[in-house]
């Protein structure tokens, strides 16, 4: 059985394009964020430099982020994997 990838924290540094890894910077700590009308940060699988691919999943997250203000997904039990707010 394969080993389950590590996700790490990101914060989106504000200007580049929410889809594109090279807009993420690795944060070693959670991020204080949580909800917000901008991208404030991702949980992704981590690579060395930044996360692996922005997921089809993941952007859905981002945009629901960005158009309801809450962390996504947003379900009872769920673990969210993308932040508004301020990094």
């Amino acid at each position: 059985m394969p080993a389950t990838p590590k996700r790490r924290s990101f914060c989106y540094n504000g200007f580049g394009p929410v889809d594109n890894p090279s807009s993420y910077i690795y944060r070693p700590s959670k991020p204080r964020c949580v909800n917000g009308f901008t991208l404030c940060a991702i949980y992704a699988i981590y690579t060395s430099v930044g996360p692996s691919v922005i997921s089809s999943n993941l952007q859905s997250y981002i945009a629901n982020v960005l158009f309801s203000g809450v962390a996504q997904p947003n379900g009872l039990g769920q673990k969210p994997y993308a932040y508004g707010g301020t990094c």
